[in-house]
């Protein structure tokens, strides 16, 4: 978009206070937040919300004009804000999904190290089995394997995080999601 807002220009409007309208959005957000699965204390809520909001209106509206002027024909007042904070925290639950692109995506550009183990460790163990297709082959199927599997049962970053948290830290945990994605496909095959 042309001339678009800057994000770090509309976090410090929220986080100095400088535009109170904004502050409140961004504090609803966070009290949204707090109701959800996401929850991950007081600070880290706020800061979340903050982020989210402001990336919302940076990709959203050229200036703050023209946001100010979406934001009255919402409605007036406090109903007005609700009604953003509404949509900004919709925006937030969309951006942490985890769907079948956005994993396969963060494995192949290996954003996400994690996955990446998770989908080489899998690839490891289809070359060690009868499906073994070569390097390549094995990989592609096990990033498949990884994104489906993510896609399906977790909703969101925070969700899966937690899972490997309690399977174990470090290389244990990993290796132990890998099992469980690789005996999924394997038993879902037969």
């Amino acid at each position: 978009m042309k001339g678009k807002l800057d994000t770090k220009t509309i976090r410090n409007r929220i986080h100095n206070v400088e535009d109170i309208t904004l502050k409140s959005i961004a504090d609803i957000v966070a009290f949204k937040i707090s109701k959800s699965p996401d929850d991950r204390g007081p600070e880290n809520n706020f800061l979340s919300a903050e982020e989210t909001t402001a990336e919302y209106i940076s990709e959203n509206f050229s200036t703050m004009d023209e946001f100010n002027e979406k934001l009255s024909k919402l409605d007036e007042g406090a109903k007005g804000m609700q009604a953003m904070a509404d949509i900004v925290y919709q925006y937030y639950e969309d951006k942490d999904r985890l769907s079948f692109d956005v994993v396969k995506d963060d494995i192949s550009s290996k954003k996400d190290i994690t996955l990446k183990t998770i989908t080489d460790l899998i690839a490891y163990k289809i070359s060690q089995s009868s499906n073994d297709k070569g390097p390549d082959l094995n990989f592609i199927s096990a990033q498949t394997f990884v994104a489906e599997y993510v896609s399906k049962n977790f909703r969101n970053k925070t969700e899966l995080e937690n899972k490997l948290s309690k399977l174990g830290k470090d290389m244990k945990g990993l290796n132990a999601f890998a099992d469980i994605v690789y005996n999924y496909f394997v038993n879902k095959d037969r």
